[in-house]
């Protein structure tokens, strides 16, 4: 049985939900692979994570930061002159 016919062989309502865990399985067996034949690539992907991580929290800091100004109509502060 080919690849192609393993993918096609059951099709059904939840068909995607076990195609994905089999790609996730591949994808972190693979990912497993690379890192121990490149183990620099383990230093970028947790480097690449910490980036991403940190950016989430300052984006989500930003929009808590707007949201609770809003509710506390803190923008007339804004707008004041001296």
């Amino acid at each position: 049985m080919r690849v192609r016919e393993f993918f096609i062989w059951q099709a059904g309502e939840y068909d995607f939900l076990w195609k994905t865990q089999m790609a996730l399985g591949v994808l972190l067996v693979l990912t497993g692979i690379v890192i121990v034949l490149f183990p620099a690539f383990l230093v970028a992907l947790v480097a690449t994570g910490i980036v991403l991580v940190g950016a989430s929290l300052i984006g989500s800091a930003w929009r808590l930061r707007r949201l609770q100004r809003c509710s506390r109509d803190l923008y007339a502060v804004e707008s004041f002159e001296w």
